[in-house]
């Protein structure tokens, strides 16, 4: 995730074999204007999560509501098998 501008303040970009697959905007409901080859790849655990579609009551509801994206990274490590919390992969083991 790269800082961009305090509009838009964090994007994800997923590139494959040189073509971007998905790009869109992190926290905020910013996560509802996607694009790229395979826009919608996230867009069944957005919508399972309440990040976006029609019926996202968490953000009436608390209007901090993934403010920092921190629910849409879950989401984004548990599609690529990432680790997290925290995304780190822990200390480096040098006898291998």
């Amino acid at each position: 995730m790269v800082p961009h501008c305090a509009e838009h303040p964090f994007q994800f970009a997923y590139s494959r074999g040189g073509f971007e697959q998905t790009y869109f905007n992190v926290g905020r409901r910013r996560e509802s204007r996607r694009a790229g080859g395979r826009a919608d790849l996230l867009v069944r655990e957005l919508l399972d999560a309440r990040i976006v579609g029609r019926d996202t009551p968490e953000y009436d509801a608390d209007p901090g509501f993934n403010a920092d994206g921190a629910h849409t990274v879950r989401i984004i490590a548990d599609h690529f098998g990432l680790p997290s919390p925290p995304l780190d992969l822990g200390p480096v083991d040098s006898s291998t």
